[in-house]
This record gives structure tokens, C-alpha cells and sequence, in this order.
């Protein structure tokens, strides 16, 4: 009987510890963890308002860049194009002009040859004539008369040219080059855009957030006996 008493004391003890622990291990996962959350201060969320504000700036700027590049290359070729043709067209006005008074000159030229071949044949014919006027042994008369004769045909010949030269008019006249060019001024090329400026970041050494703790702070977990 006693033993039957002694143990139903036991078991009824161990049920008694088993439910203690229990609940001591209940009271421990039952404790609220502590939440630990950083909120950003004013500075931060203003400076993370202009970073954001500074890369779109920062793209605009690189793109604006680059148009400006692309309309100087445009505008200097152009520019070059245009100084080219001018030039070109100067080179080639000029050329023309000499070309024309070459083939005027040749065309005037060609008129007097037939009219200087007349004079030559003239002043030949008037120095034959001469020639025999004076052979032998003329008297002083005769060869004053020679004199006179073959200067008189000689004079006859250079003023029959002259008055035929005349008559084809005057002359083409050599043309004068014009004045040099004058290179435009190269275009200048558009500003670039003023390139944004990183904002600063908040000092390290400010307290740039504050710390929040949400819950109750564990603590040694209670024992309970």
C-alpha cells in the first residue's frame, strides 16, 4: 500500500515539473522580439531627391554634348563645301577667261598673217627693185632716184599694213585675274551646356537617420520554478 502511495506521489511530482518547463518555455518563445528600424533623416531624403534630380541632368548634359558636336560637324562641312565651290568656281571663271582671250588671240592673229605676208612680199619686191636699180655703175642721179624710189615703197608697204590691221579692229585684250578670295571666318561653335554639379552628400559625422526600436526588449527569460 505505502509503495502504491509512494508512487503515485512520484508521478504526480514529475507531471507537476514537466508543466512548469512547459510554461517556462511558453513565457521564453512567447517574448516579443525587439524590431530595430532606420529612418532617414531630412538631409537624406533631400539629398537622394537631388542625386536623382543630378543623373537625369547628368544624361541631359551627355546628350546635349554630343547634338552640339554633331551640329558643328555639320555646320563645318558646309562651311567647307561651300568654300570649295567658291573657290572652284573662281579657279574655273578664271581659266575660261584665259582660255577665251587664247582662242581670240589666235583668231586675230590668223587674220594678220595674210595681211603681213603682203607687207613681206611688198618689201621684198621694193628691195629687188632696188637692188637692180643700183647695179652696175648708175649715175649719182639714179641712185638718188633708187633711194627715193625704194624708200617711197617701203613706207607704201608698212602704212598698206598698218591700214589693214587697222581695219580688222582692235585686238583681244589679255584679261586681268580678279582680286584673291577672301576665306569666309569659320563658324564658331555653340557653347556646350554648363555641366550639373553632384550634390553633396551628408556628412558622415551627422546623424543622418534615426533609429527606431518597435516591441519590448528581451530580456533574461523568467524561470519560473
Amino acid at each position: 500500500m505505502n509503495s502504491k502511495k509512494l508512487a503515485g506521489v512520484a508521478l504526480l511530482s514529475s507531471s507537476l515539473l514537466l508543466g512548469s518547463f512547459s510554461v517556462a518555455r511558453a513565457d521564453e518563445t512567447a517574448s516579443p522580439q525587439p524590431t530595430v528600424v532606420a529612418t532617414q533623416s531630412a538631409d537624406q531624403i533631400a539629398y537622394a531627391a537631388k542625386l536623382a534630380a543630378y543623373k537625369i541632368a547628368m544624361t541631359q548634359y551627355r546628350v546635349a554634348i554630343v547634338v552640339n558636336n554633331i551640329n558643328y560637324r555639320v555646320i563645318m562641312a558646309k562651311y567647307n563645301a561651300d568654300w570649295n565651290s567658291t573657290q572652284a568656281k573662281y579657279q574655273a571663271a578664271w581659266q575660261t577667261a584665259q582660255d577665251n582671250f587664247q582662242v581670240a588671240k589666235a583668231a586675230f592673229e590668223a587674220k594678220i598673217v595674210p595681211i603681213n605676208a603682203a607687207r613681206i612680199a611688198s618689201v621684198s619686191a621694193a628691195d629687188a627693185a632696188f637692188m637692180t636699180a643700183i647695179a652696175g655703175t648708175p649715175t649719182q642721179a639714179a641712185l638718188e632716184t633708187a633711194l627715193t624710189t625704194h624708200q617711197t615703197a617701203m613706207n607704201l608697204a608698212e602704212a598698206t599694213y598698218k591700214a589693214a590691221v587697222a581695219a580688222l579692229g582692235a585686238g583681244p585684250v589679255k584679261p586681268i585675274k580678279p582680286a584673291e578670295l577672301v576665306k569666309p571666318p569659320v563658324p564658331v561653335k555653340a557653347a556646350d551646356p554648363v555641366k550639373p554639379v553632384a550634390p553633396e552628400k551628408p556628412s558622415k559625422g551627422e546623424n543622418n537617420g534615426n533609429t527606431k526600436t518597435s516591441g519590448t526588449t528581451q530580456g533574461s527569460p523568467k524561470k519560473k520554478s
